[in-house]
């Protein structure tokens, strides 16, 4: 395999010698990889990170340094060329060395940066080319910490470069690109102007431009001698093709230069852009080409399940087209700079962005983290300047909330770091509009009136707000209010939202949501109200949903620890209900959809009629069930309800709406009838939970919990645990010995007995518990460093009898397992018409967190 990936090479160097311009190809397969706390290397492909898998494991993935190996073989007449590599990111401190001998070092993990090779090659010879990557943390380097993994590696793609001797600027912080600015532009003009700059510039070169149109006509041709090494050339468009999320046209400007002896082009450069302007008004909205247009869309994270942050460019092609496909027309590339290829992305779909660098949550006051962020957002805006699709200039999120969420910090403290912060921001402010006063800075904070009055909140152009009401703050109807204060108090800022929406989990179904229950219910509830109190706000923006996918945080105790779950698809982008609801409301086709696809097993009483949501952008949507019942509803917020009386059976559901259709299919089973059915198949349940809960690897549905009814089953006594009276969810907490996170997340707390009244028989009872309270540890609600409420319960310590038989005494969960432990103890017993599960308590209060029966 090396003898096969060095002949390539070889191949590849070779064939650059009947080439006369820039000769571009990425060197991705066949790198010897290997950590430093690793014996043996391994042989591995770019895009690459060490941290795929260990990140989701415990939550404590490896931050160190990794090497990567690879032999070039560079043939004798390239010493009158000049080769170059380029990355496009890697984490996040690279240092590159050709033959033992340093070429280059770059700091930050989400820019892309070039070093020259030329002067360390030895000709007609072999030679080593290695990367040291180290992605440790760094008091001087953003981010310091965040809600998402730091992924080690040359996670983007790497390539070589080689170009005449002569040749455009290709290290420094541009990496390679020349701005296209477009400083007016209307329906009838559009000025544009080319900056470029030659290294090793003598008097025999010429400069071709050719501009050419979306349909790649020309519409604008040069040639200049070159008089020095910088040219700027300004140029004319007429009656422009303009450039929006409806009509994404793009122009294209190929640029060569050439040694005018010989007529041999020495290097090219081609890049596109566009034709389009825009503001952001802070009473009417944003505006763009002149008409007015509300920014729908969300954020984006750029991991991917089992792969990390190393995802090849067609996974970040279908992440965007699956944004646009729902409608969306904006998108906020959240937290860094992503693959240039995003950008080209956007530019092409028509998706307006939000790009900002990785100062997040907290600064460091050196001069040396200043200087590093300052220069990130340098190297952002000059590599991607040319994209057309970006609007607003990123550069701090929430930066004040580990200061407000510290509570050991003094005041002096408190004052230092609220003024450094505002230094830096000034600083990247200043940088910003040096170096393009045609896009808006913009800044995203947190719910707390600290950025006001710091004055930070004064500084960039707009202003985003990270807004949770009904998930980390109370009220779902208190956005709108906020919002409103915010405009009476602040009423020339231009406001969006540039995060909302609460975790979700697939596995957890429910008709009944309640915040923190982690179902897609909630998750679809909470949006419905979220867009509709924007869109009937003329002054805000838009608003960027927080998360396009579901993503890797190690620091996370959700349903499924170490990955955020606020979604609208999940990690491996198979799509929750709520990105067809955005879908129904933002696209303007005929669309119908049948929410529920992973609620389609419905376990109901019998008098209990199914809940049917269809999202539709119509006014009224027809329904018929197992081709005969046919019903229509009225369509209110995009949404269509049915209620429906069906038998315990298979039914087949469609949905009508202008010329789209969409079928499901859906069981419906009794729970009067669960016992009876019991030999076919177990009895479970979620206890403590308002949720159904559906295992993935058994299929096995827990259902929610109900108290006892005679002849049937149910708890007696007790409350649901919850972590506070807003939030349905026994403990946000990773718990160990299982991957069903909800089964033991929530729990009954007090209960008295589990009765089921069976037929005579012989049966397997298997209890579920876990014991929440983990004493003195912090319970990290808001996972961002809350010194949240530690619990304080007794000991506790209770006896179990099942049918009057003592089978445990003295069950101490703490002492016998441990806190936060998935905990399974089965019995096996004769029964005559009834069990009774009883819980007697010792000390403390009892609990339970699930229940499963089975006929033997």
């Amino acid at each position: 395999m090396k003898f096969f990936n060095y002949l390539l090479i070889i191949i590849f160097l070779i064939g650059f010698k009947t080439q006369a311009q820039r000769v571009v190809k990425t060197i991705n397969s066949g790198w010897e990889f290997q950590l430093e706390n690793s014996e043996n290397p391994e042989t591995v492909n770019i895009p690459h990170t060490w941290n795929a898998e260990d990140a989701f494991n415990d939550g404590a993935y490896f931050r160190g340094k990794g090497t990567y190996k690879k032999k070039l073989f560079i043939p004798q007449d390239y010493k009158e060329k000049n080769v170059f590599i380029k990355f496009e990111g890697a984490n996040q401190v690279t240092k590159v060395f050709v033959n033992n001998q340093l070429a280059g070092e770059h700091i930050g993990g989400y820019t892309g940066f070039i070093f020259e090779l030329s002067d360390y090659l030895k000709y007609e010879n072999e030679n080593e080319i290695r990367i040291e990557l180290d992605n440790a943390h760094h008091a001087d380097i953003p981010p310091l910490e965040a809600d998402f993994n730091f992924y080690g590696g040359i996670y983007r793609d790497v390539e070589l470069i080689v170009t005449g001797k002569s040749h455009f600027q290709l290290e420094g912080e541009s990496a390679g690109n020349f701005p296209i600015k477009t400083p007016a532009v209307s329906e009838e003009l559009a000025k544009v102007v080319f900056d470029t700059k030659v290294e090793n510039y003598h008097e025999d070169l010429k400069l071709q431009v050719e501009i050419t149109d979306p349909s790649g006509n020309p519409v604008s041709s040069r040639e200049h001698s070159l008089k020095a090494e910088e040219l700027s050339l300004d140029f004319e468009i007429m009656n422009p093709e303009l450039w929006s999320p409806e009509e994404p046209n793009l122009y294209n400007l190929k640029a060569d230069l050439i040694d005018s002896r010989s007529g041999e082009i020495l290097d090219s450069y081609t890049s596109n852009f566009g034709c389009r302007w825009f503001k952001a008004d802070p009473e009417k909205g944003f505006f763009l080409n002149g008409k007015p247009i509300k920014l729908i869309g969300a954020n984006r994270h750029q991991d991917f399940e089992n792969m990390g942050n190393a995802v090849p460019n067609s996974i970040h092609r279908k992440d965007y087209q699956m944004i646009k496909d729902m409608g969306a027309n904006f998108i906020r590339t959240a937290h860094y700079p992503q693959d240039p290829d995003v950008y080209r992305i956007c530019d092409e779909l028509g998706l307006l962005v939000w790009t900002e660098i990785p100062v997040i949550n907290d600064v460091t006051d050196s001069k040396a983290y200043h200087k590093n962020s300052i220069e990130m957002q340098r190297e952002q805006i000059l590599q991607l300047y040319n994209h057309p699709s970006i609007v607003f200039w990123g550069y701090m999120n929430e930066i004040f909330i580990r200061l407000v969420f510290t509570g050991d910090m003094s005041e002096a403290d408190k004052k230092a770091k609220i003024a450094t912060s505002v230094e830096l921001a000034k600083k990247l402010e200043a940088e910003t509009k040096k170096l393009d006063t045609t896009r808006l800075s913009v800044m995203a904070l947190h719910e707390n009136d600290i950025y006001n009055t710091s004055g930070i909140a004064d500084i960039p152009d707009v202003i985003g707000w990270n807004l949770y009401f009904g998930w980390y703050t109370q009220g779902l109807e208190n956005l709108g209010r906020f919002l409103d204060n915010q405009h009476k108090n602040y009423p020339n800022r231009p406001l969006l939202i540039s995060e909302y929406g609460p975790g979700s989990d697939s596995r957890i179904q429910t008709n009944d949501p309640k915040p923190w229950d982690y179902s897609e219910a909630y998750q679809l509830k909470s949006h419905v109200s979220y867009l509709n109190q924007i869109m009937e706000r003329d002054y805000m923006l838009g608003m960027a949903a927080w998360n396009f996918a579901d993503f890797g945080s190690s620091g996370r105790q959700d349903s499924r620890p170490f990955i955020n779950q606020k979604g609208l698809v999940n990690f491996d982008r198979e799509p929750k209900d709520v990105y067809y609801y955005y879908k129904a409301s933002l696209t303007n086709e005929d669309f119908v959809y049948i929410a529920g696809k992973n609620f389609e097993n419905r376990i109901i009483k019998k008098d209990q009629p199914v809940l049917i949501k269809v999202f539709a952008n119509s006014e009224k949507v027809e329904l018929t069930v197992n081709d005969t019942l046919r019903k229509s509803s009225e369509v209110i917020d995009n949404i269509a309800e049915f209620q429906l009386n069906l038998s315990e059976n298979i039914h087949q559901l469609k949905a009508t709406a202008g010329n789209s259709e969409h079928s499901r299919i859906i069981q419906v089973q009794f729970r009067e009838n669960l016992i009876e059915n019991i030999k076919h198949q177990p009895l479970t349940i979620n206890v403590g939970s308002h949720s159904d809960f559906t295992d993935e690897k058994t299929g096995e549905i827990w259902i929610n919990d109900q108290p006892y009814i005679q002849n049937s089953f149910g708890y007696v006594g007790g409350h649901s645990y919850q972590q506070s009276e807003t939030k349905f969810q026994g403990s946000a907490s990773n718990i160990k010995a299982t991957t069903n996170e909800p089964l033991f997340q929530t729990m009954r707390e007090d209960i008295k007995n589990y009765k089921f009244d069976v037929p005579d028989g012989k049966y397997r009872i298997s209890l579920l518990f876990t014991e929440p309270n983990r004493g003195a540890s912090r319970e990290n609600i808001y996972n961002l460093g809350s010194d949240a409420s530690n619990a304080s319960e007794k000991l506790r310590m209770f006896d179990i009898r099942i049918n009057g038989t003592l089978v445990e005494e003295n069950l101490n969960l703490a002492r016998d397992y441990g806190a936060l432990r998935a905990v399974e103890l089965n019995y096996t017993m004769d029964s005559e018409n009834e069990i009774n599960v009883e819980f007697q308590p010792k000390n403390g209060n009892t609990i339970l967190s699930g229940i499963k029966l089975e006929k033997l």
